[in-house]
């Protein structure tokens, strides 16, 4: 590896995972030195070097040579401990994995604080939507009334189909499976966990304090007939599955569900797998963030900026506003 390049892990060679792999081995301001997988099969598919794959995850989050690690594993383990192993050994700490960081986020950052390392997860909610980065710069300046957002693409493109082709909830599920919008069991996306996850790690940003997914009042899509979504037609409007965070006194009001949006609403123009995020402070009013919440390319967009940004700032990426 080049003195003058950054070494770089990934952990994962799933969808995601191979596109951050390609593009920071194409990349000339870094050495992709690691990859964790379960074999060379998938690395050989994604025109990885089989060389560069191992088993072994702490081993590559202890490498002297690794200064950047990338977990694009999902799920809660072992994506939280190999994170959590990596900060404190001083890497930097990219992610995409909302449910790793909303359930172990104390923890994260004390081992960040700990190690004097970055940690960054842009990518975690909104896909390619800079979510966080412009919530941070409104919170400086402002106390952050609401913030309110369509977060899985997913069910938006379930209730879309059900609003514009009177489809039946399950044929539109059966679409979205065929397109890869789902997956084979859809229940993290349908029964509204994934957004309970995305909006606990907005809501720990903007309180000060570890929001569990479980604190959040969640239901999710799947109960939803075409006779709901030809009701709220008649009544001037639609149905998009809805988190939302809402300030009550020293308290946040917290809740994924299917909620009635009113065709003047911009949300209620939010179509296809597209995210929006509506975020309302005491001075700037309502500012809204729409782009593509998923898919390879625009989580790949975010990853390789939170990558770039661990480089060029080191430490003083680590979002302090965070406990």
């Amino acid at each position: 590896m080049s003195k003058s390049r950054v070494g770089v892990a990934v952990l994962g060679l799933g969808t995601i995972g191979s596109e951050v792999a390609r593009a920071l081995e194409a990349d000339e301001r870094v050495d992709l030195v690691a990859v964790l997988d379960r074999g060379p099969e998938r690395a050989s598919r994604a025109g990885i070097a089989g060389e560069l794959v191992s088993t072994d995850g702490p081993a590559i989050v202890d490498r002297s040579d690794v200064q950047v690690v990338v977990e694009v594993l999902g799920g809660e383990q072992p994506a939280a401990d190999l994170m959590i192993r990596a900060l404190a050994n001083g890497k930097h700490v990219v992610t995409a994995n909302k449910e790793a960081v909303s359930k172990n986020l104390p923890a994260i950052l004390a081992a960040a604080r700990d190690g004097d390392a970055a940690f960054l997860c842009e990518a975690s909610v909104g896909g390619g939507i800079p979510l966080f980065v412009s919530l941070k710069a409104i919170m400086e300046s402002n106390r952050i009334e609401s913030v309110r957002g369509i977060v899985n693409g997913t069910t938006n493109y379930i209730l879309w189909k059900m609003e514009t082709e009177g489809a039946a909830y399950d044929d539109a599920l059966a679409q979205a499976q065929e397109l890869g919008y789902a997956e084979p069991d859809p229940t993290a996306d349908v029964e509204g966990f994934d957004a309970s996850y995305k909006l606990a790690i907005i809501a720990s940003l903007i309180s000060g304090r570890h929001v569990r997914p479980e604190e959040i009042d969640r239901t999710g899509i799947s109960a939803v007939a075409a006779s709901d979504m030809e009701d709220a037609k008649n009544r001037g409007g639609t149905l998009r599955l809805i988190a939302s965070a809402k300030r009550d006194g020293d308290d946040l009001t917290l809740t994924v569900a299917p909620t009635f949006v009113a065709n003047d609403d911009l949300f209620s123009r939010v179509t296809a797998n597209y995210n929006a995020i509506e975020i309302v402070g005491d001075r700037v009013g309502p500012v809204l963030l729409h782009g593509q919440g998923a898919g390879p390319q625009p989580t790949l967009s975010a990853i390789l900026s939170d990558v770039f940004e661990a480089i060029r700032t080191g430490s003083a990426a680590t979002p302090k506003v965070l406990l």
